[in-house]
C-alpha cells in the first residue's frame, strides 16, 4: 500500500454534492423547527474569485465587476431576510463562515455590507460564536483585515499552498511566494486568535526537499494550525485537461509532513487539520448549517441541499444568474433526502475522519444497534490494525489517520457511489 499513492478522494462531507439530485420542492418551512435547541452554523458563499485554480472543482466565478458583486449581495439579502423571518424565533447560531470562492475579493464596502446582513438577519450566541473567514493572498490587505478584526472574525483561513514558485506555477496559482509571505506577515500582525495555513502536497515537481521548505517557511509565521492535503485532479479542472495525474509520492510526503509538524507541536486531529492546541476534538453529531448565497450547502437534519453541481465557468455563470434571479428561497428543489442507511453512514464517516471517534454508545442510541455489526469494514480495519475499540469509542490509529482518504470512500454506499458516477 506504501509503494503506490492509496488515496482516492477527499471526504469532507458525505454524502458529496455530485450525488445530489432533483428534488420535489421540499418547503423549508417544515423543516425549520428541527433548528430549534440545536447547534446550527451559518455559512455564506462567496463564488468571485480573481481565477481559477488549476486543481479547483469548487463553484466559483473570474472576471466579474463590483456591480455584479454588489448585486450577488442583494440577493443574499434576500435570501437571508426570507429565511430570517420562516425561522423559529429561538434559533440560534453557533459560528460564522465566510468561503468561496474568495470572500476577500469583495471591495470593502460590499464585504462590510456582507457582515452587516449577517447580524441583521440572524442571531448568534454573541460571546461564543466563531467567525471564520477563508482568504487568498493576492486579497489579503491591511485594509481588509482591519474590518475583519472590526468584526471579531476569530479564525482566518489563508490558501498558500507552496512557498515554492515553480510549485504554485505548476498547481495553476497566480499569487507569489512574495505576496504570500506579505499576507502572512500582515496577518501576523493583526493577532487573529487563529490563523490557518493551507499546504498541498504531491504536486507535480515537488521533492521532500522543497515540500520541507514549505513546511519551514509556513512555521515561520507560527500559524495556530495548518491544513496540509494531498493533491486531488479532478475531472474538468485545468490540471486535469493537462493530463497531470496523482502523485506516486503523496503518502511518503504525507507520512513526512506529520512527522515534521508534530516534531513542530502540532497535534493532527485528522489527516489534514495539525493544530497547536490540544484540545478534544470536533464532537460532530448531527448539527445543522443553513447557507446563504449561491453554491453553499445547508443540512437540516436529513435533508441536505444546494445549487446543482458546476465546475466549468458557463456553467457556473449560468447558475449564478439564477440564483440572482430567484424570488423564492424557501423551497429546496437539488439536493439529497437521506434515509436512516445513509444518516449512519454519515454519522461513521464524520466521527471517525474527522471527530474523537465513534461513540458507541451514542450510536446505539441513535440507530439501535451495534456499529460493528452494522459496519464490518470497522472490524476488518481493526484486525488491519486501522482503528482500535475500548469499551467507549472506536478510533483510527494514526496508520489509520494517514489512511484517511482510503479507508472514507469505502464507507460510501452504493446508491450514492452511482450517483456520483453519473455528473
Amino acid at each position: 500500500m506504501q509503494a503506490v499513492n492509496p488515496y482516492i478522494q477527499y471526504m469532507y462531507s458525505y454524502p458529496h454534492k455530485t450525488a445530489y439530485y432533483k428534488l420535489d420542492n421540499i418547503s423549508l418551512k417544515d423543516y425549520f423547527s428541527k433548528l430549534s435547541g440545536r447547534e446550527n452554523s451559518l455559512y455564506f458563499h462567496i463564488p468571485f474569485c480573481q481565477y481559477k485554480c488549476g486543481y479547483c472543482n469548487l463553484f466559483s466565478v473570474t472576471g466579474q465587476q463590483e456591480q455584479r458583486m454588489s448585486e450577488y449581495i442583494d440577493a443574499m439579502e434576500r435570501q437571508a431576510l426570507q429565511i430570517s423571518d420562516a425561522l423559529p424565533s429561538d434559533v440560534i447560531f453557533t459560528d460564522l463562515t465566510f468561503g468561496g470562492g474568495t470572500p476577500l475579493i469583495l471591495p470593502t464596502a460590499l464585504l462590510r455590507r456582507v457582515f452587516l446582513l449577517a447580524k441583521k438577519w440572524f442571531r448568534f450566541q454573541q460571546e461564543e460564536s466563531s467567525i471564520v473567514v477563508e482568504t487568498s493572498p493576492n486579497q489579503t490587505t491591511a485594509e481588509k483585515l482591519a474590518l475583519l478584526k472590526e468584526e471579531r472574525v476569530n479564525r482566518i483561513s489563508i490558501g498558500v499552498q507552496s512557498f515554492q514558485e515553480n510549485e504554485l506555477a505548476a498547481l495553476h496559482r497566480f499569487h507569489s511566494v512574495d505576496s504570500a509571505r506579505k499576507a502572512l506577515d500582515l496577518i501576523k500582525q493583526m493577532d487573529f486568535d487563529c490563523t490557518n495555513i493551507d499546504l498541498i502536497y504531491g504536486i507535480p515537481g515537488q521533492t521532500m526537499e522543497s515540500l520541507d521548505d514549505s513546511l519551514k517557511q509556513a512555521l515561520e509565521f507560527e500559524p495556530e494550525e495548518l491544513f496540509v492535503y494531498p493533491l486531488y485532479v479532478k475531472p474538468q479542472t485545468y490540471l486535469f485537461k493537462q493530463g497531470i495525474q496523482r502523485s506516486e509520492a503523496a503518502f511518503p510526503m504525507y507520512q513526512y509532513v506529520r512527522s515534521r509538524l508534530q516534531e513542530a507541536g502540532y497535534y493532527p486531529y485528522s489527516m489534514r487539520r495539525f493544530a497547536k492546541k490540544r484540545d478534544q476534538g470536533s464532537l460532530c453529531g448531527f448539527g445543522n448549517t443553513i447557507s446563504i448565497g449561491c453554491g453553499g450547502r445547508s443540512y437540516i437534519d436529513n435533508l441536505h441541499f444546494c445549487s446543482p453541481y458546476a465546475v466549468r465557468q458557463e456553467h457556473c455563470l449560468d447558475i449564478l444568474s439564477n440564483y440572482m434571479k430567484q424570488s423564492d428561497f424557501l423551497h429546496a428543489v437539488h439536493g439529497f433526502v437521506l434515509s436512516q442507511e445513509e444518516q449512519k453512514r454519515r454519522y461513521v464517516i464524520k466521527h471517525i475522519l474527522f471527530g474523537r471517534g465513534i461513540n458507541r454508545e451514542d450510536y446505539q442510541r441513535n440507530f439501535g444497534r451495534d456499529v460493528q455489526q452494522e459496519f464490518p469494514q470497522l472490524v476488518e480495519w481493526e484486525k488491519a490494525g486501522f482503528v482500535t475499540k475500548t469499551a467507549s469509542h472506536i478510533t483510527l490509529t494514526e496508520e489509520g489517520v494517514a489512511l484517511s482518504d482510503y479507508l472514507g470512500p469505502q464507507l460510501i454506499s452504493e446508491e450514492v457511489r452511482k450517483r456520483m458516477a453519473m455528473l
